[in-house]
């Protein structure tokens, strides 16, 4: 199914979409904000979407705003205290209580009323808990994923690993990063490396060390998030551990502080790293970066390497509206029709994201025969989320501040860790 839009079409010409008794004439405007329109992968059926939708409702038109993933939190906020922010924007899910808690994102609640007690059921009762704000919904889920390890067999079959068995444990991992790390052109200088990762101040630098924090049977905040968890051994081992990749082993690329997701996708297009950790989108915006590559066909993926027991971060995206929005129904129409079984759908062969809805991702042959997206469903049970409080935005970027300094060598790990631990618990005593 290539062209899931045209099936779409087909089926939204029977379906009684049209519920909004609007004057076609006095047409109104949707801002929709998204960062994925920065990405060349997504850009197409987003727009395509959007010309579908506004076929559908001739009465509305929607613009369309690109934001970058690492900025969006701050200029929606700035948007927000102007009374300038999009009617409809994208979130990462541990955004919402800042942006719930600030008043900026509508109620949902009535409009589900209306909807019918079965809307909801085809959605994963997690993915629906995190769009929650004192028990009501401020959301709607987006795509639903959980981090996994890609590899580039090719590489591994040229350091003599064979391709059919990753590493299962972080001590294997090391092991086979340190043999891909290689000076492949006989220069004497390194041009290879083992593995690339997130390491500047970005939403996707969490998404990354999270899965070894918790592998390693660490974590960042006690269980009644009230305090900081970072002085446990399991939390030392992995800062140590992800520290010394960089530091001693020498396994990752230089300049990894300043390293964001689309750099690292880059590095890996770019065969200058053999892994990485990703999700569904990272195969086709690698393959977008260097279609030579034939990514989909080159590398594989496997689930996240395990220390004490098998644990990765969930990744969940959010569709809000704005509790600034003039057209409160013509927003939630739309954001209806972005989370309907065939845009969902839709989203998965084009951009390689899976669902929040069960219908989809469960049953969909498209995800159940993909490579890539079978090892993503099969780690759904061992899925974490980050601490979903409005401290942690700022819990992280203080805990990124000191990982940096270890990996420079301003601070050793357990000076730059404890530090953090301190700061954290300041944070949450405010």
């Amino acid at each position: 199914m290539k062209n899931i839009l045209a099936v779409s079409i087909c089926i939204s010409l029977v379906m009684a979409l049209g519920n909004l008794a609007i004057d076609a004439e006095e047409q109104i405007t949707l801002r929709l904000s998204d960062w994925h329109l920065t990405e060349g992968v997504w850009n197409k059926p987003l727009k395509e979407a959007m010309d579908l939708f506004q076929q559908q409702h001739p009465s509305i038109k929607v613009i369309l705003e690109p934001v970058t993933y690492a900025e969006k939190e701050t200029k929606y906020l700035q948007g927000f205290e102007q009374h300038t922010a999009p009617d409809i924007l994208r979130l990462h899910a541990f955004s919402l209580p800042l942006f719930s808690g600030k008043g900026y994102t509508l109620d949902l609640t009535p409009f589900l009323e209306k909807e019918g007690a079965a809307f909801l059921e085809p959605w994963y009762p997690l993915t629906l808990d995190l769009m929650k704000f004192e028990g009501k919904m401020h959301a709607m889920p987006g795509d639903y994923m959980v981090m996994i390890l890609l590899y580039n067999t090719e590489l591994f079959k040229a350091a003599g690993l064979d391709p059919l068995k990753p590493p299962k444990t972080w001590d294997e991992f090391l092991d086979y990063a340190q043999k891909l790390t290689r000076d492949t052109n006989g220069d004497g200088r390194i041009d290879q490396w083992g593995f690339g990762t997130v390491g500047a101040k970005d939403p996707g630098f969490t998404l990354r060390f999270s899965s070894f924090l918790w592998s390693f049977g660490g974590d960042y905040l006690t269980p009644d998030l009230k305090h900081s968890a970072l002085d446990s051994l399991e939390a030392k081992a992995a800062f140590t551990f992800f520290v010394e990749l960089h530091t001693k082993h020498k396994v990752v690329p230089p300049g990894v502080t300043s390293m964001t997701p689309q750099e690292v996708r880059t590095q890996m297009a770019q065969q200058k790293v053999a892994m990485i950790l990703s999700s569904g989108w990272g195969v086709p915006l690698i393959d977008s970066l260097n279609p030579d590559l034939k990514a989909p066909d080159v590398l594989n993926a496997a689930p996240i390497p395990i220390k004490t027991e098998p644990m990765t971060t969930v990744w969940l995206s959010s569709w809000v509206i704005s509790a600034q929005t003039q057209h409160p129904e013509e927003a939630w129409e739309l954001v209806k029709f972005v989370t309907t079984k065939e845009m969902e759908l839709n989203w998965f062969v084009n951009t390689g994201v899976t669902s929040s809805r069960k219908d989809v991702s469960e049953v969909a042959p498209e995800i159940l025969n993909d490579k890539f997206a079978s090892v993503i469903a099969s780690q759904l049970p061992y899925g974490k989320v980050e601490p979903q409080i409005q401290a942690w935005p700022e819990i992280i970027d203080t805990f990124t501040s000191s990982l940096q300094q270890a990996i420079l060598g301003m601070k050793t790990p357990e000076t730059a860790l404890a530090e953090a631990h301190d700061h954290i618990n300041a944070i949450l005593a405010r």
